[in-house]
């Protein structure tokens, strides 16, 4: 089991990943699952993962973790991204770590606001 603050500086910097656009930073597990509402099927192993985040950080201009839950080895954020067209995003991100390493990610956002284009 991790402990809390290792959990805290594994999201952290995930976060932390996204706003810097280096996602080389992210303490992710080999293993390590992410998914998510625009992903048609989870994305899995650190290559990948690591990839995908890169590949998506460009059209992010911030991520603001508002509220942050954190119970056992598992982490709830509630998340602002800001893109880049000025639509901001709420959703909710959901990580699992163990040793300290995030092996799990989901994340959850209304996709019909991009559509829409608005905030």
């Amino acid at each position: 089991m991790s402990e809390r603050s290792d959990i805290e500086h594994a999201v952290r910097l995930f976060f932390e990943a996204i706003n810097q656009n280096n996602a080389a930073i992210i303490p992710l597990t080999d293993d390590v699952v992410r998914c998510g509402p625009m992903m048609p099927e989870p994305i899995s192993g650190e290559a990948a993962v690591r990839q995908y985040i890169a590949d998506i950080a460009p059209f992010i201009s911030r991520a603001v973790p508002e509220t942050t839950i954190i119970e056992g080895d598992s982490a709830a954020v509630i998340v602002n991204f800001e893109l880049l067209n000025g639509v901001t995003i709420q959703g909710a991100e959901f990580f699992q770590a163990r040793d300290g390493l995030i092996w799990q990610d989901r994340v959850f956002f209304d996709t019909r606001v991009l559509f829409k284009g608005g905030n």
